[in-house]
């Protein structure tokens, strides 16, 4: 990492436990040292908000129980998570133009399963917002990766 910068934390609110291992995976596979945290649910979700500020929240709406915008709501309410940009997850590219209509205050869409390009691409977008994806320089397992 150069000076002046941090990992990032990425928030993945998903309840598919094989699409998260899936997104996981293929972070590892890239070796991703930012630190992702997933949750499963609303009330995890907003519980690991109360503690925790991410830097970019991954935010599946169809979640059980409550819908995601809960979470949206939640983030936007209050002043230290205001700012946070917020990528919704969709089904399908018919899913992600059914949510721009609804004009919700998130800063981008990705399709699921979310592959790292993809990821990548998106999280650049945001590059304004002063950090960037860092990747380990030893490969995975060597230390290079915190446990997250």
């Amino acid at each position: 990492m150069s000076p002046g910068t941090r990992q990032i934390e990425l928030l993945v609110v998903h309840d598919d436990p094989a699409e998260a291992l899936l997104m996981q995976e293929e972070f590892d596979e890239n070796r991703l040292i930012n630190r992702v945290r997933v949750v499963h649910d609303v009330p995890r979700a907003l519980a690991y908000l109360e503690r925790a500020v991410p830097d970019v929240v991954l935010l599946d709406l169809n979640l059980p129980g409550r819908d995601g915008r809960l979470v949206l709501s939640h983030l936007r309410a209050r002043p230290e998570t205001a700012a946070v940009p917020v990528l919704l997850l969709t089904d399908s590219p018919e899913a992600e133009r059914i949510l721009r209509a609804e004009g919700l205050p998130v800063q981008g869409y990705a399709t699921k399963p979310v592959d790292f390009a993809c990821l990548v691409a998106v999280v650049k977008s945001l590059g304004t917002l002063g950090f960037e994806f860092f990747r380990a320089t030893e490969p995975a397992g060597a230390g290079g990766r915190p446990a997250g």
